[in-house]
C-alpha cells in the first residue's frame, strides 16, 4: 500500500453508511507516513456521525505520520463542516471551498454559460438543461444554472469529477458527448447516474463543453429530452460550434 489511496464514496453519510467506510478509512490513514484522498463529489447528505469520521480520521493520520485530503465536496458536506464548531472541520472546508478565480473572472465565465446554456436549448429543442462551471480550485464541475430539474438530480449531478456521466466525459475529453439513449449508452451502464436520469425523465442528452479562447475549460452545458432522441447533422454541427464559441457568447 505503498503512495496514495483514493477512497470514492457516494450516497449519504448517515449512522447507516458511516461504520462502512470508517473500516476502509481507518485501514487506509493507518498506513505509515501515508497519503489518502477522500472524494466526497457523490455524497448527498453528510449527518453529525460523518463529519466525526472525517475529523477523527484526520486525526488518526497525523498520528501516523501520513495525510488525509478531503476533495470534491459540495455544500452537502461543506455546511455541516461549517457548523460543526471544530477548526479543522473549519480547515476541511476552506481547503474545499478555495477558488482561485476573482470575482470578475468567475461573473463573466458565469455569464457565458448562461448563454450557452440557452443557445444549446434552443438548437437541440431541449425541455430540459443545465450548465456547469469548472471549478479549477477542486477540478470538478458544478451546477449553476438549469431548467426543468430538481431534487435529486441537482443533487447528485450538483458536483461531477468523474467519467460516468456525459458532461464529465465531455469535461475530460473536451468534445461534445451526443447520447440518443441514454438507457443504452456505455458512458451510463452501470452507473448510478442512470437511476438518476430515469428519476428525472431524461431519455437521452447532449454535453457540450464550453472553452475560452485559449482552450481553457469553462465548463459544461447540458440539455435532455424525455425521450430517446436521433441527432442530426444539423444539430450536431450547431451544438459542436458551441465548444469554442465563449467569444460570442456574451
Amino acid at each position: 500500500m505503498d503512495g496514495h489511496v483514493t477512497i470514492r464514496v457516494a450516497g449519504e453519510l448517515d449512522i447507516a453508511s458511516v461504520p462502512v467506510l470508517a473500516h476502509e478509512l481507518h485501514r487506509a490513514v493507518a498506513r505509515p507516513a501515508g497519503r489518502t484522498l477522500l472524494d466526497l463529489s457523490r455524497v448527498t447528505f453528510c449527518g453529525t456521525v460523518g463529519v466525526d469520521l472525517l475529523l477523527d480520521a484526520r486525526l488518526r493520520a497525523a498520528a501516523a505520520g501520513g495525510s488525509l485530503a478531503v476533495e470534491r465536496a459540495h455544500s452537502s458536506v461543506l455546511r455541516p463542516l461549517r457548523s460543526c464548531g471544530d477548526l479543522d472541520g473549519l480547515r476541511i472546508a476552506q481547503e474545499l471551498s478555495t477558488v482561485p478565480l476573482s470575482a470578475n473572472e468567475r461573473r463573466l465565465r458565469l455569464s457565458v454559460l448562461s448563454a450557452a446554456l440557452s443557445a444549446a436549448v434552443e438548437i437541440a429543442g431541449a425541455p430540459m438543461g443545465n450548465a456547469q462551471w469548472y471549478d479549477p480550485a477542486g477540478g470538478v464541475l458544478r451546477i449553476v444554472s438549469q431548467r426543468g430539474f430538481h431534487h435529486p438530480f441537482l443533487t447528485f449531478f450538483g458536483t461531477v469529477a468523474d467519467r460516468d456521466t456525459a458532461c464529465g466525459v465531455a469535461a475530460q475529453d473536451r468534445k461534445p458527448i451526443l447520447v440518443e439513449e441514454v438507457t443504452a449508452s456505455p458512458v451510463f451502464l452501470g452507473t448510478p447516474a442512470l437511476d438518476v436520469l430515469g428519476e428525472a425523465g431524461v431519455g437521452a442528452c447532449a454535453s457540450v463543453p464550453v472553452s475560452a479562447g485559449d482552450g481553457t475549460l469553462i465548463g459544461v452545458v447540458s440539455t435532455h429530452h424525455a425521450q430517446a432522441t436521433q441527432w442530426t447533422d444539423e444539430r450536431q454541427r450547431a451544438l459542436e460550434g458551441l465548444t469554442h464559441a465563449a467569444d460570442h457568447l456574451c
